[in-house]
Order: C-alpha cells, then sequence, then structure tokens
C-alpha cells in the first residue's frame, strides 16, 4: 500500500517537472522568436536597402553612359578643275567646338586613307589638326595667343597641295565650332593645281568624339 503512494507521488512529481521544463522550453521559445523577428527584420532592410541602391546605381551608370546625344550633319561636295574637292557643311543639329570632331578620309572601298583631328591643338606634346584657319582666330583681340608650332601646321596645311595633307579645314565664321558654312578641302590629281590622293567615289566623314558616331559623311565628286 505504502509502495503504491510513494509510487503514486513519484508520477505526479515527475509529471510536474515534466510540465516545468515543457513550459520553461515554451518560454524559451516564445523569447527566442521574439528575439529573431527584430534581426530578420533588420536583415530583410539591409537587403532591399542594397538591391534599391543596385538598382539606382545601374539606373544612374546607364544614364552617364549615354551622356550627351551625337549631333547630325548635312554636307555637300563639288569637284574643282585644279584638282580639289569642297565639301561644304550645310547644317550640324548642335553646335560643338572642333576639338570635338575627327574626320577620315575614304577611298571606294571604304579603306581609309587618311584620318585625324580637324581642330589645331597640342596632344602630348605633338601639333596636330587640319584648320587652315587656326592664325585668323588667335592673336587679335579678345583671342587667345597664337601658338608658334600650331601656326606653322596651319600654314603647312593651307600651302600643300596634297602631298602631305590631303585635306584642310576653313572654318567660315571663325567660331571656332563645326557649323553651316564650314569647308573641308580634299586634294585629288585630276587638276593642275593639286596633287593629292582623292578620287571620285571616295568619301569624307566626320566623327563625334564624345561617342565615336559618324554624324555625317559625303561623297567627293
Amino acid at each position: 500500500m505504502h509502495s503504491d503512494v510513494a509510487r503514486s507521488h513519484g508520477l505526479l512529481w515527475q509529471y510536474r517537472t515534466n510540465e516545468m521544463e515543457d513550459a520553461t522550453m515554451e518560454h524559451r521559445l516564445e523569447h527566442d522568436e521574439e528575439g529573431v523577428s527584430p534581426v530578420i527584420a533588420v536583415i530583410l532592410m539591409v537587403a532591399i536597402t542594397v538591391v534599391l541602391a543596385a538598382v539606382l546605381y545601374v539606373w544612374a551608370a546607364s544614364f552617364l553612359e549615354q551622356g550627351e546625344a551625337s549631333p547630325f550633319g548635312q554636307f555637300t561636295s563639288t569637284k574643282n578643275s585644279n584638282g580639289e574637292y569642297y565639301v561644304t557643311v550645310i547644317t550640324v543639329s548642335t553646335n560643338h567646338d572642333l576639338e570635338a570632331f575627327n574626320y577620315f578620309l575614304k577611298d571606294e572601298t571604304g579603306t581609309t586613307n587618311e584620318f585625324g583631328e580637324i581642330a589645331m591643338q597640342n596632344l602630348s606634346g605633338n601639333p596636330t589638326g587640319i584648320d587652315a584657319s587656326y592664325g585668323f582666330k588667335c592673336g587679335g583681340d579678345d583671342q587667345p595667343a597664337c601658338e608658334a608650332d600650331l601656326t606653322t601646321r596651319s600654314d603647312a596645311v593651307a600651302g600643300d597641295s596634297g602631298s602631305n595633307y590631303a585635306v584642310a579645314f576653313y572654318d567660315n565664321d571663325r567660331d571656332g565650332k563645326l557649323s553651316s558654312g564650314d569647308k573641308l578641302t580634299v586634294r585629288g590629281d585630276h587638276g593642275t593645281g593639286a596633287n593629292g590622293p582623292a578620287e571620285d567615289d571616295w568619301s569624307i566623314e566626320i566623327k563625334f568624339d564624345n561617342t565615336g558616331d559618324v554624324i555625317g559623311s559625303k561623297k567627293l565628286g
């Protein structure tokens, strides 16, 4: 009898102990869940912030890569009996300094015969350019001082028959920009006044440095 009572008390004690352990475990789980939730929320907020930042970065980068749109130009071409072709600018959609443009003289197969900068400028200490009007745009009132090496090159371009410089540029309004009325003189050998390589069906291309786009081209002849 006594053993049965003792056994009953033992089972009751074990039952209550198990209940206490279960309650403690539930409390711990509830406490852990309460502690984990803010952490998960912070992680989610950080993740969302990172994703939004990445999206904004990609959008901004693509916008910057687009940059300014390339201008487009129209040109006309005439042939002179002295052996020269005149490619005249009819219009350019937006004005940019001559430093923003390159020229390419191409033969009938599309192979480049001559290319370079249009504006007279020093690049890495080397004078470049084919602007034969340079001397008219420096040295005067409200004009920058002329650079001797650029003046020498400009005079050489203007006076050449085509053996050294197949193309010369003339800034008609002296504004330092590619604009209506400006002219490229391309030297051929079909007359007595020039000794250049250009022939009928050759072409001149003008490229915009900022994008590398061809803004216009014109077949000679």
